[in-house]
């Protein structure tokens, strides 16, 4: 039981504490700020991928504490990056660091191809969104257009 709690102690390191850290790398050099309700979804994709992670470390009992919790972090996280309703929030920020700044985000929600603009006070990543794109060239070519709001 203590190796198990060992692990889970690691495992919320790697989920809370790195994503947090991230987050907050994001804030500092992002201009404009990305909203505070991004950090609320981006808190409740994390939660829900410590849970998920949870019984997959349970499954690896024989690897020591901070190898089993690595291995269900990236396990779990590389599976929700096809889950609907995840796979936006988790694919967010890697696409930040393809584009080198917040990507424009894309949604496809009720066929709207729709994007919105990090200048936009609109912008916000929720589990709705599912497309993110580096310019709005990029964007028209895929055949979204620019949210009015």
């Amino acid at each position: 039981m203590t190796r198990y709690l060992q692990a889970v102690g690691w495992l919320a390191l790697l989920v809370f504490l790195l994503p947090a850290l991230g987050y907050v790398l994001v804030l500092l050099v992002s201009r404009p700020r990305p909203p505070v309700a991004f950090g609320s979804w981006y808190g409740v994709f994390v939660l829900a991928w410590f849970l998920v992670a949870l019984p997959v470390m349970a499954l690896l009992w024989v690897i020591p504490a901070l190898p089993r919790a690595a291995v269900a972090a990236v396990v779990v996280y590389l599976g929700l990056l096809v889950v609907p309703l995840a796979s936006g929030m988790a694919r967010y920020p890697l696409h930040i660091i393809r584009c080198g700044h917040l990507p424009l985000v894309g949604t496809t929600f009720a066929a709207g191809y729709t994007y919105t603009t990090s200048a936009s006070p609109a912008y916000a990543v929720t589990p709705l969104d599912d497309r993110f794109f580096c310019s709005r060239e990029e964007a028209s070519s895929a055949g979204f257009r620019e949210s009015r709001t």
